[in-house]
């Protein structure tokens, strides 16, 4: 995932700030402005600017002033808002391609974005996109979500693993959907022969795998988005990374486990 470390300085603001502002004059549309709107909570700045839209539409020369003010607004607003402006696909992907030098004083892939784009790479076969897409738009402003996401995508990689096993798949709870499909890839703890070198050590690791799903589960029903408690206080933005990477890592695991044991198609 492609982050922002914010600007230390205001010489480095500035310097930031104006090469946002190129990239919304290269490469935004109305409807792109109108997404930035929602996510940063100004769409009635968007939508109400009298010339904003309107220059973009006719190609005005003024377009440039307006996508300033609107950027300095949304900072203002909200300095948080600097993730959602600058880590906006197009945004992000023009300076990298145009301003190198900013992209690589600014920007930085994380060690939970890392774990992210691993697990879109293990997800052939997996219809998980739409989890991960929310994953990542959520972590930056809303933890909550992140971690109901997070619930979300565990669950459909343990349903789809069953299913692709001819497993009838009905409303189980997270632990027993997990043990069920432990048991379907062999993983399942006391299958562990007394053979195997660090037999103990394996069966204590396969048996963690359990709490990380249990431990998923209650958060996302104390702070997450299962029953309606999304940007419910008390979950902060580093723990909700925890569990997304752990989350992530353990449907990772499970989806190149099932590849490994389909054989070298699936991979």
């Amino acid at each position: 995932m492609t982050r922002v470390r914010p600007p230390t300085d205001s010489r480095k603001r500035n310097k930031l700030i104006l090469a946002l502002k190129s990239a919304i004059e290269a490469a935004f549309s109305e409807s792109d402005w109108k997404e930035l709107g929602y996510q940063t909570d100004m769409n009635d700045y968007v939508s109400g600017h009298p010339r904003l839209l309107r220059s973009l539409s006719w190609g005005d020369p003024d377009y440039g002033g307006h996508v300033l003010d609107a950027v300095e607004a949304m900072l203002e607003q909200d300095p948080a808002n600097l993730q959602a402006i600058a880590t906006s696909a197009k945004i992000a992907t023009w300076i990298k391609k145009n301003k190198p030098e900013v992209f690589a004083e600014f920007f930085g892939t994380s060690s939970i974005g890392k774990a992210i784009e691993k697990t879109k790479k293990s997800a052939e076969e997996f219809d998980i996109a739409q989890y991960i897409k929310r994953i990542e738009a959520a972590l930056p402003g809303d933890p909550a979500l992140a971690v109901g996401s997070t619930k979300e995508l565990i669950e459909s990689v343990l349903k789809t693993i069953l299913g692709m096993h001819g497993a009838k798949v009905s409303a189980e709870d997270m632990p027993k959907l997990l043990k069920r499909v432990q048991a379907a890839l062999g993983l399942d703890p006391k299958d562990v022969s007394e053979d195997v070198p660090g037999a103990d050590v394996l069966r204590r690791l396969l048996g963690s795998l359990s709490l990380i799903v249990v431990s998923v589960t209650e958060l996302r029903n104390l702070y997450g988005t299962g029953h309606g408690k999304s940007n419910a206080p008390g979950l902060d933005r580093a723990s909700a990374e925890l569990v997304v990477a752990s989350g992530v890592a353990l449907a990772s695991y499970l989806m190149d486990r099932y590849k490994a044991l389909k054989g070298p198609a699936a991979a």
